[in-house]
């Protein structure tokens, strides 16, 4: 059983080094630090997707400072949306991979996933193509990443599967969407199928644990139940899909609104939100590397939103992020953190969000301190990103 934390009051505001109007955090712990990655209008007027140029950006935080931010690659054809973000990774060689969403064609959903490698500390990026293998004018997104021995690992929901007849002009089409996997080393290896039929636009998740590699996602079976299902990379290969645990949230349509996981060591922890009965954020531990969990505790009720977030510091237990509904204010919500620890459960209160769609996915990562960096987009949209610093303690 996981002991309680306590997760001290004392928040510490530190500012992003991002321009206005910038969104989609996107987070990666190293021993250095932590990479932030964000998307951010050229122009400092009031940007218009549709037509503004944007550019990838990253940057490091040490835990006291950032480093000046970097682009990674500025064009006009990004794809942004709001749940479906760039990503960033660092390879155990120390290389740094970054992913976006590019469109491929005129379709609203009609989009690839670009990919670069940068060898000096994301000074530089090296493109290396798109991540699917693929030259359908279909949706490819939800990207997860995490460091393999030869490289990154990486998983994304495909849509190869979606074409209509000889017609590739909407994603939603026809046909289903699939998960898919390949490795990124100098080079994007050829993707493997695990799953031929998943949630549309849900969020997906991945840790790696010394049990080996485990990928957390929304699944979609004939009866449109979409619980989590979990799959794992052994030394006989990918084992097949099954429910971390069966809520029972049959919803026709997608809830965009997918699982996080952390590890240390063989432990394992997943956090996600389900509409079924009870609806609510739950929490799973695993003492095996995700070959089982324990039943799962529940982090927040009715009043949750759900986009989670999850953070193990190496000392102590996991910590995971959501959102809540807030009902003193209108159009607010507030930004919700708790360690997973005993089955009280008490959720502290960090920020106050947008409650639709423009505060996107808060993230969170571990410095190697023990504290936590937890960034999300500002309900004042002129003002970018915001990021606190969380000092974590034994209870």
């Amino acid at each position: 059983m996981l002991t309680a934390l306590v997760l001290t009051t004392a928040l510490a505001m530190t500012q992003p080094p991002c321009g206005s109007h910038a969104m989609a955090p996107a987070v990666c712990a190293t021993t250095q630090g932590v990479w932030v990655t964000w998307l951010e209008p050229v122009s400092k007027a009031e940007p218009t997707k549709a037509s503004e140029i944007w550019r990838l950006r990253i940057s490091r935080f040490d835990g006291v400072s950032w480093t000046s931010p970097h682009t990674i690659t500025q064009r006009q054809d990004f794809f942004i949306n709001w749940a479906d973000t760039p990503q960033i990774a660092a390879a155990p060689d120390g290389a740094l991979i970054a992913t976006w969403l590019q469109k491929n064609g005129s379709g609203t959903y009609a989009y690839d996933i670009g990919v670069a490698r940068s060898d000096d500390a994301g000074k530089s990026w090296t493109m290396l193509g798109t991540l699917n293998d693929d030259r359908t004018q279909t949706e490819h997104g939800f990207v997860s990443m995490a460091p393999e021995a030869e490289g990154v690992r990486v998983i994304w929901l495909d849509g190869r599967a979606m074409v209509s007849g000889e017609h590739e002009e909407h994603g939603h089409a026809g046909g289903d969407m699939s998960l898919r996997t390949t490795m990124i080393t100098d080079t994007i290896q050829p993707s493997t199928l695990l799953d031929n039929r998943t949630c549309e636009c849900c969020p997906t998740a991945m840790t790696e644990s010394s049990a080996g590699m485990l990928i957390a996602y929304r699944d979609r079976l004939p009866s449109e139940r979409r619980d989590i299902s979990v799959v794992r990379l052994t030394d006989n290969g990918w084992t097949s899909p099954k429910d971390l645990w069966t809520d029972g949230w049959e919803i026709n349509g997608c809830p965009v609104n997918g699982p996080a996981a952390a590890s240390n060591g063989l432990r394992t922890a997943v956090v996600w939100y389900t509409g079924a009965e009870n609806p609510g954020v739950r929490a799973a531990i695993s003492e095996d590397g995700g070959m089982t969990f324990d039943e799962p505790i529940t982090l927040a009720g009715e009043e949750a939103l759900g986009r989670v977030a999850v953070a193990w510091p190496s000392d102590n237990n996991p910590v995971a992020i959501w959102i809540d509904e807030d009902d003193s204010s209108h159009g607010n919500a507030t930004l919700a953190l708790a360690s997973l620890g005993d089955a009280d459960v008490t959720a502290k209160h960090i920020a106050t969000l947008e409650a639709g769609r423009g505060s996107g996915y808060p993230r969170i990562a571990a410095l190697p301190d023990g504290r936590c960096l937890v960034i999300w987009t500002s309900k004042a949209r002129e003002e970018g990103l915001r990021a606190h610093l969380i000092d974590i303690s034994e209870d």
